[in-house]
């Protein structure tokens, strides 16, 4: 069996959006000849659930030791806990972190990331990591964008294939994240274009973001790939009986994790504000669900505006436990920010797997694709308001008259499976066996 080292800075379990790609490449690869050695930033607050840790058994990680690590933030109170999953949130307000100002300095004016310093000062014993696993290929994931980085030194010392994974876009990206200087700007797209140049292949998660980076980077065109992100049917707990989270009365959406700057619930506000005004005798009939509080700002517009009532917040539960909060759902609401148009949001996969009806606002056109081939939704754009309130109306009186649902669902399980771990990491495989 040949070796692969997956070089994911974040990996479970560091509970962040960008550690759950290499996570379900690595318990699947197995499967498809491949070795994986997975060779990250090691996690000291959290921990992996007996679920995961079973999956991760036969996985060899090696841990990089960072002596400070600001991705937890201070303060914050929504910490998983898996023994009390859907235990609702007492807190709304969280400590406001002292050092934001000066991350935030840091952020702007430090090339590539703030993990660099890390890597770079561990560079020798990454090197021992290397030699001890002799790989036969190297696959990295960004961001942290300092994966690429070490990823093609390590690439170069060693003469090794390397598949370098764009998960978001770097430098090309419609919605700038992050504040930066511009000599910093000069240096990442620098770092970009050499990472492009010198992989032996990349691979993005949206085609919408593999034709961005081919339209600056003709080479892209040869060596590119999407491979979407997926849900994974073996980390599910299907048989796991989940109590009555929602009052029947209502019309019951969640929106599957924590409204966030990027994925913000002020598109929704808006639109319940609008209903508010056209359709008196239905919007009071709507919660929308999520997993974590929104933020003061979002607190206070959505007071001003008259429909806070209309939110409900859960504490975060483990991915593993979420198809039955899943099917409990009426709606299954898709959005991120409407700046981020070559973005498939990653919830929309767990949501797959629920076979609910789902109604995406989000803004890329594949999402419309998707939800067509698996007749499992609609999508609609966030600034037709209009239309979003229309559908919600209808959806209410659907459900208070026990009448058709106007989100129309034909389930194709066949299509359906297509998004399964298992196979969107054969692909994966694919471009491995190719290169070696």
């Amino acid at each position: 069996m040949k070796r692969v080292v997956l070089l994911a800075p974040y990996f479970l379990p560091r509970r962040r959006v960008g550690s759950w790609r290499p996570f379900k490449f690595a318990i699947h690869l197995q499967e498809y000849g491949w070795e994986p050695h997975i060779i990250t930033i090691q996690e000291k607050k959290e921990t992996l659930t007996a679920r995961e840790a079973d999956l991760l058994a036969d996985i060899p990680i090696y841990e990089i030791k960072s002596p400070i690590d600001f991705t937890h933030q201070i303060g914050r109170q929504l910490e998983y806990n898996g023994s009390n999953a859907y235990a609702l949130l007492k807190k709304t307000g969280t400590k406001k972190n002292k050092f934001k100002p000066v991350l935030n300095w840091i952020d702007k004016h430090f090339p590539i990331d703030t993990w660099l310093p890390l890597l770079f000062f561990r560079q020798e014993v990454i090197k021992k990591f290397i030699e001890t696993i002799d790989p036969h290929l190297l696959w990295s994931t960004g961001d942290p964008w300092s994966s690429h980085w070490l990823a093609k030194k390590l690439a170069n010392q060693y003469d090794l294939p390397w598949v370098a994974d764009f998960r978001d876009p770097w430098t090309l990206g419609d919605l700038k994240v992050k504040q930066r200087a511009n000599f910093v700007r000069g240096i990442d797209k620098k770092q970009e274009k050499s990472v492009i140049k010198e992989s032996s292949a990349l691979t993005f998660t949206s085609h919408q973001t593999e034709k961005l980076y081919a339209r600056h980077y003709p080479s892209v065109n040869e060596k590119g790939n999407t491979i979407f992100n997926s849900f994974d049917s073996t980390l599910f707990k299907d048989e796991m009986d989940a109590e009555a989270l929602f009052d029947e009365k209502h019309l019951n959406l969640i929106f599957f994790g924590k409204f966030r700057p990027l994925s913000p619930a002020t598109p929704f506000i808006e639109i319940l504000s609008k209903m508010k005004q056209k359709h008196p005798d239905q919007w009071q009939k709507i919660r929308m669900h999520s997993f974590g509080t929104l933020s003061k700002r979002e607190i206070s517009l959505a007071k001003a505006k008259g429909v806070y009532q209309n939110f409900v917040s859960f504490k975060p539960i483990a991915l593993e436990n979420a198809l039955p909060v899943l099917r409990q759902a009426d709606v299954l609401w898709l959005s991120t920010h409407p700046g981020r148009k070559n973005i498939i949001p990653a919830k929309l996969w767990d949501y797959l797997a629920a076979r609910r009806p789902i109604l995406s606002v989000a803004p890329n056109p594949e999402i419309e694709k998707i939800l067509q081939q698996t007749g499992t939704g609609v999508q609609l754009q966030t600034n037709h308001q209009t239309a979003v309130v229309k559908l919600l109306r209808e959806c209410v009186c659907a459900k208070s008259e026990n009448s058709s649902f106007p989100i129309s669902t034909v389930f194709d399980d066949q299509a359906i499976k297509r998004y399964d771990a298992d196979v969107t990491t054969q692909k994966l495989a694919h471009i491995f066996d190719d290169l070696t």
